[in-house]
């Protein structure tokens, strides 16, 4: 028997992540061949050991608390991404929740 649909029809469709970058880097080192992009105040492509084949698509935190507080960073944010310096790529990421309740400072 053929099934449509995974049991209990989990989570939201597939789809590849943000196309609207805010930021690209790698590491300082020349022996490391870690690439990625930055969106929606998050690491949202990390590129290893290729730069041609993403292995991590969103790479950020989830906040929960008392009550069922739950909390997506990507979703359920403003954030505000800066450069040390005009053109280079070195950030600071404040993504600050929707609701006043906490800041994650990267």
């Amino acid at each position: 028997m053929l099934v449509a649909e995974a049991p209990g029809q989990p989570g939201i469709a597939p789809r590849w992540t943000s196309s609207a970058k805010t930021g690209v880097g790698t590491s300082l080192s020349i022996h490391s061949p870690v690439w990625f992009t930055l969106s929606h105040g998050i690491l949202n492509e990390i590129f290893f050991p290729r730069i041609d084949r993403a292995c991590t698509r969103d790479l950020g935190l989830l906040v929960t608390g008392a009550n069922g507080y739950f909390k997506e960073e990507k979703r359920d944010c403003q954030f505000q991404v800066d450069t040390i310096a005009p053109g280079v790529p070195i950030y600071s990421l404040i993504n600050t929740s929707n609701d006043g309740a906490w800041v994650i400072e990267k």
